[in-house]
């Protein structure tokens, strides 16, 4: 993985990747584990929509685990080298006309557009839908198993 990250300065973080590593996912934790401490060494700087936030949140909140909820916000709002970027205008634009060009689901266009607006070089993801994409480099954790 190493490798592919070292062409990057910037990255983009699906939430696939935070969930994954949170829920110590068996086929994946090892790789998230490898990616996260490279971001948060400072060898590679990464940025995430703050709707990864919303969509992390859900589950702990659903089992009624707002200590883990809180955990995972401040987690993901105090990481080092890692942005969380808003949600503004000009990414809701962009974000429809993904929707319209590739026919992405709502968030997955969010995030994707979240990326473009940070100026990020490659998506980290392991959404195969994403495959489609024009003009960024897309990485999925699959293809490094």
């Amino acid at each position: 993985m190493k490798s592919l990250l070292a062409r990057h300065r910037l990255i983009a973080l699906d939430t696939s990747i935070f969930i994954y590593h949170f829920e110590n996912h068996p086929d994946y934790v090892r790789l998230t584990t490898e990616l996260l401490n490279t971001v948060e060494k400072g060898t590679i700087r990464a940025l995430a929509s703050e709707l990864t936030l919303l969509e992390i949140l859900v589950r702990p909140l659903k089992l009624e685990l707002q200590d883990v909820a809180d955990d995972y916000e401040i987690l993901l709002t105090e990481f080092p080298n890692l942005a969380l970027i808003p949600i503004s205008r000009s990414i809701i634009r962009h974000a429809a006309t993904l929707r319209a060009q590739y026919g992405f689901r709502t968030p997955d266009a969010i995030i994707i557009a979240t990326a473009f607006a940070g100026n990020a070089t490659l998506l980290v993801t392991n959404d195969k839908a994403w495959k489609k994409l024009t003009g960024m480099e897309v990485l999925y954790l699959s293809d490094l198993l």
